[in-house]
């Protein structure tokens, strides 16, 4: 009778340890994806907080203060691009993210839209290190800029158009790419 609980035992041990290896395995993704969720969460929140830091420079709220507007330009532009597709690659649904599946089956606007939030970054560091002293009228734009347009005016190609437009506009463009991003790939809450 012993030898019969010792040929049940040994099946039962591989089947338990099968068990706690596919339970480990999915505790572990579930930790990996709150990591993943809050990596996103962080960067977002770091790129809103650098926007705002810039809005109230341009605002005249915050004093102009060129290390600081670069500063903010450069924390969106390093957030921004490879790194932000980055953090949405493979299945972006998960438990705590506001992330849509659209994601996933049109990968390529998506990373179009990060790497342009990098270019328009990109252009307001540039700016910052053209201006060093005060947030002058070349960083506006004004009422005249053939670039401007309205809300149906052709959007510029950041890729080609930012270096022949203000600083100001580059960063609207820059605020208009995320609502078009978070518009399209991010789940609408109500």
């Amino acid at each position: 009778m012993c030898s019969k609980a010792v040929k049940w035992s040994a099946p039962i041990l591989v089947a338990a340890a099968v068990a706690a290896a596919a339970i480990s395995a999915a505790a572990a993704q579930v930790v990996s994806s709150d990591k993943l969720v809050q990596e996103r969460q962080r960067d977002m929140k770091a790129m809103a907080a650098a926007a705002k830091r810039i809005n109230d420079m341009f605002k005249g709220t915050s004093p102009y203060d060129a290390k600081a507007f670069k500063a903010a330009a450069e924390s969106i532009r390093a957030h921004s691009g490879e790194r932000l597709s980055s953090l949405f690659d493979g299945s972006v649904t998960a438990a705590g993210s506001k992330a849509s599946s659209i994601i996933e089956t049109e990968r390529p606007k998506f990373h179009d839209l990060a790497a342009e939030l990098g270019v328009y970054a990109s252009a307001l560091s540039i700016a910052a290190n053209r201006n060093p002293d005060v947030l002058g009228p070349e960083m506006r734009m004004q009422g005249g800029d053939a670039m401007m347009g309205g809300p149906i005016a052709r959007k510029p190609q950041a890729t080609r158009d930012v270096a022949s437009i203000p600083a100001e506009h580059a960063f609207h463009m820059m605020l208009q790419t995320c609502t078009s991003c978070h518009a399209k790939f991010r789940l609408q809450t109500e």
